[in-house]
């Protein structure tokens, strides 16, 4: 198994590409999922350099349309087709994939170790498997992993303002999604969905409002309720309605109104650090996302 991993600048190396920006979720029982965007614009790129053999998957959601490629498994070529924008390739990095670049492409990808799609696993309690029914030269279009890697676009964007917590939640909820979809003797199992115990919850929210930079784990908050995380996590949504990504973007808006009133002297780059903001704009536009105003508007109002 390597050191590092296939994500980052790994990864890049592999495409052939200077960089590849990535998130990396820790903390999950020692384990790690790390997802990595990758781009290039020019046709005929070219052939893939062969990703190091280890006990691992990665998950990769088409971005664009990406009509002609050609992928080698173990040296041996295999089936592969027009890959559209939603489409989903899971890769067994037990074996070789090589990939021969014809179209440009952009595309995220989940890297998820063995311990970590264990530990999900058990989260979700859907069972442990060890292979996929994906064919990864092909792929299949699934428009629930579409919409987590849109939400996860953003956070490329400005990564100066991603929140640990959002990371963690989409990367999870990722690899949760696949297992239950693709994982061979996986079965998906229904929860009887309960909120949390009053205790639960407001311990929960005391530490979302000691963080207001939401640079904590969700398998820490999940911890400090006594629960695993996915059950945390819906059982968090069952009591508030919103994720807990969602409920400390409320938090922070709800700070800043008071900081609005209380400090009228201050800027709003003060107020947005206060408040765990990346920056003045970043401020802004949650703010008018969650008020549909300028905080300045709502302040003189």
């Amino acid at each position: 198994m390597t050191d590092q991993g296939a994500y980052g600048q790994q990864l890049a190396d592999v495409f052939q590409l200077e960089r590849a920006p990535a998130f990396v979720t820790r903390n999950l029982q020692k384990s790690k999922i790390a997802v990595t965007e990758i781009k290039c614009d020019i046709a005929n790129h070219g052939l893939t350099a062969p990703i190091p053999r280890e006990d691992a998957f990665l998950i990769t959601l088409q971005l664009r349309d990406c009509p002609r490629h050609d992928l080698f498994i173990d040296d041996r070529q295999v089936p592969s087709g027009h890959l559209r924008p939603g489409t989903v390739c899971i890769y067994d990095l037990r074996s070789s994939p090589v990939a021969n670049s014809v179209s440009p492409f952009h595309s995220l990808h989940f890297y998820v170790p063995r311990a970590a799609l264990d530990v999900v696993a058990d989260m979700e309690g859907c069972g442990r498997v060890d292979e996929f029914t994906n064919k990864p030269g092909l792929g299949d279009e699934d428009m629930a992993l579409g919409g987590l890697g849109a939400a996860l676009l953003p956070a490329f964007r400005r990564p100066d303002e991603a929140d640990q917590v959002f990371v963690d939640h989409l990367a999870i909820a990722t690899v949760g999604h696949a297992l239950k979809t693709y994982g061979v003797g996986s079965r998906a199992i229904s929860f009887a969905v309960s909120g949390l115990a009053p205790w639960q919850e407001r311990r929960a929210k005391e530490i979302l409002s000691s963080r207001l930079n939401g640079q904590i784990f969700v398998s820490d908050l999940a911890s400090e309720c006594g629960l695993p995380t996915s059950a945390f996590l819906r059982a968090f949504r069952q009591t508030t309605g919103l994720t807990p990504h969602g409920w400390l973007l409320r938090h922070r808006i709800d700070h800043v109104c008071f900081l609005l009133r209380r400090h009228m002297q201050s800027s709003l780059t003060e107020i947005a650090r206060m408040c765990g903001f990346a920056s003045e704009d970043h401020l802004i536009r949650v703010f008018k996302r969650v008020t549909g105003g300028h905080p300045e508007t709502w302040r003189r109002g």
